[in-house]
């Protein structure tokens, strides 16, 4: 009876509103109070780690003091609406009956979705699932929420269903005396618990936010507190752009515009293989950019900074990116414009140089003044990246991994052509990687080469074609990988012959990717399928976004086996680097995913690290050429502020 009185009492603050709560993951993972969720989900782009230690498997829940357990979560606000959570669970008994100290480790997903409809006399609604997809359900969980605040209360109301913890209807309260701090009380169906957390404000530090949750059963006839530790970070913080112009119309050392001049400077920054040209109404540079890493369009910012920094007064732009000295991408606009929105705030300012923006692959024949300055034929470019293999929530151990280091040493030979060795060097593993008794040692290769590709590039208009001929992975052979692009649409064919040096093995590779780049909301939905590099047959879709420079990917993958999992690639590398005839930095595109097993008949999570891979080189399309699949028009037009914040930084 008191449960509903509390839920009949939570219903009557649906009439007011406020939003002064700090959102963060509840002990099951998505955004909610204690145990129970909220209609909130978590702010886009942003993600949040977080530690529990609450003994929550149902099966244990009448003898939880006999058992320890760690939950690890991981929590992405992908869209606006929509948080996606992924769980690591481990249960071990404090006293083992036997060999296994473990009695569950589950890996697990979930979603969390909100209406996108606010009034302020109505609360949010949200609806979910906790465990989805998977056999072996630890979790699992289907719900539908409504919170509103009121000044320093916030109420939640919900009702769950075929759930093990959320099985009818629940609710909660929150209590906010101070914006950092904030009480809790709530029933999830099972038992009422009551909590407190205290979170830093957003302002504390400037990389993340943390909080701290403890809270206790009330049933409990001997109360054991229980923590979650969490740290929420924003991987798309707001670009950083000064209130007023830096350097321009500053007596600097003001000089004439001439063609050896600005060669000069663009080599000082480092591009390579120059390409310079003028006429009447516009300035032409063609150039290859290797010193901004994270984005060309950090390159394409110091370009536009120079004809600003020499006062270029031609009324018009155009910038060729270049490739293995092949020419990519054409960027035309005007200068102009291109002035008045670096120097003012104005929202009408940017919209005009956006709309005066033209991007397309129509390369008319220019009357060079300047030609191929500063080329980088057989010049030695190194970067260093890692390898990482992890197992993770296996029977074996919890999270166990071999980190190595993977050298790549390039070379462009001439137009077109590029040449480059990939090494692996392990550095550090677990035990279960041990090379002698690790049950994990047979993906342990040791020191070798994983490659060593001579490859061919061709671009025909909105097709880029790359033939590898070479050593990969213990074969010899080649790949042919050819793609097209149509405004945001894109199409890719990759092929494969390789034969094994020591044994008679043969694997034939043939791969069809569709990917559709959506610029509204900055993300690319992707099918691919044919025959993968294990032989196996099937197909993969891909949902994938950038925030800032960081890719996060969600994945369904169906060949012999199917996984859900995620993804993300990161740089290792400053922003800019400096050039020389050795070059030495890190990797762009690092990657690592992370997935699990779903629907096998035995509900275990046996994992096959040999399934649905397709082979990529380090010399690719996407990366080399597309500056990571980013090189669409409405990409460059929806980041123009980036320009901006390149400006003042470079």
């Amino acid at each position: 009876m008191k449960k509903y009185i509390l839920l009949f009492v939570i219903s009557f603050t649906f009439l007011y509103s406020n939003d002064l709560f700090y959102n963060s993951s509840s002990l099951q993972g998505y955004s909610g109070i204690i145990n129970i969720p909220t209609a909130e989900v978590l702010e886009k782009s942003k993600v949040e780690f977080a530690y529990s230690n609450q003994v929550d498997a149902q099966r244990v829940i009448d003898h939880k003091e006999d058992y320890i357990a760690k939950h690890f979560f991981i929590n992405f606000g992908f869209f606006s609406n929509l948080e996606i959570t992924g769980r690591l669970a481990d249960i071990e008994y404090k006293d083992p009956p036997g060999e296994f100290k473990f009695l569950d480790r589950d890996i697990s997903a979930s979603i969390k979705y909100q209406i996108p409809y606010y009034h302020k006399y109505l609360p949010k609604i949200a609806f979910g699932m906790q465990d989805i997809a998977g056999t072996a359900n630890r979790y699992n969980a289907k719900y539908f929420v409504a919170t509103k605040e009121f000044d320093m209360i916030r109420a939640t109301l919900g009702y769950g269903f075929d759930s093990l913890r959320l099985n009818g209807l629940f609710g909660g309260v929150e209590f906010l005396p101070v914006k950092w701090f904030n009480l809790m009380f709530e029933n999830d169906t099972q038992t009422n618990h009551v909590g407190l957390r205290v979170n830093t404000l957003s302002d504390f530090l400037n990389f993340a936010q943390f909080s701290f949750l403890i809270k206790t059963d009330l049933k409990d006839e001997k109360p054991k507190p229980n923590i979650s530790v969490n740290m929420k970070i924003d991987l798309n913080k707001k670009y950083n752009l000064k209130n007023k112009l830096v350097g321009y119309h500053v007596a600097r050392d003001v000089r004439l515009y001439t063609p050896t001049l600005l060669k000069n400077r663009l080599i000082d920054i480092g591009f390579e293989n120059i390409d310079i040209a003028d006429d009447n109404r516009s300035i032409y540079v063609a150039y290859e950019n290797s010193v901004f890493d994270h984005n060309e369009l950090d390159a394409l910012a110091a370009v536009l900074g120079l004809f600003l920094d020499m006062n270029i007064s031609y009324p018009n732009f155009e910038i060729v990116i270049k490739r293995a000295n092949l020419k990519v991408i054409k960027i035309y606009g005007s200068l102009d414009l291109y002035k008045q929105f670096i120097k003012t705030k104005s929202i009408k300012d940017r919209l005009k140089f956006k709309n005066s923006l033209k991007i397309n692959k129509n390369f008319t024949k220019k009357n060079l003044l300047i030609k191929d300055a500063n080329s980088n034929y057989l010049k030695t470019k190194v970067e260093l990246g890692f390898g990482l293999k992890t197992f993770i929530g296996t029977e074996i151990g919890l999270f166990d991994y071999l980190l190595s280091s993977r050298p790549y040493v390039y070379w462009t030979l001439y137009k077109g052509i590029h040449f480059g060795i990939l090494s692996d060097l392990p550095l550090i593993n677990s035990d279960e990687f041990d090379i002698n008794r690790g049950a994990f040692r047979i993906y342990r290769d040791g020191n070798q080469i994983l490659s060593a590709m001579i490859s061919k590039s061709d671009i025909y208009g909105n097709v880029i074609n790359i033939l590898s001929g070479g050593f990969y992975d213990n074969h010899v052979g080649g790949f042919e990988n050819i793609l097209f692009n149509f405004k945001n649409h894109t199409a890719r064919l990759k092929l494969g012959y390789l034969k094994h040096k020591d044994i008679d093995s043969i694997k034939n590779i043939a791969i069809a990717t569709y990917r559709y780049y959506e610029p509204n909301y900055d993300t690319y939905f992707e099918l691919s399928g044919g025959k993968f590099y294990n032989q196996d047959n099937g197909f993969n879709i891909e949902l994938k976004r950038f925030f800032k420079d960081t890719l996060l990917k969600f994945f369904y993958q169906k060949t012999t086996t199917q996984y859900i999992g995620v993804g993300v690639e990161i740089p290792l590398t400053p922003r800019k680097v400096p050039n020389g005839l050795i070059q030495i930095k890190g990797q762009n595109d690092f990657y690592h995913q992370v997935r699990s097993v779903i629907r096998s008949p035995d509900g275990e999570n046996n994992i096959n690290i040999y399934d649905s891979i397709d082979p990529k080189l380090r010399f690719n399309i996407e990366n080399r050429f597309l500056n990571r699949d980013r090189l669409y028009p409405s990409y460059i037009k929806n980041h123009i502020l980036r320009l901006k914040e390149s400006y003042f930084l470079y």
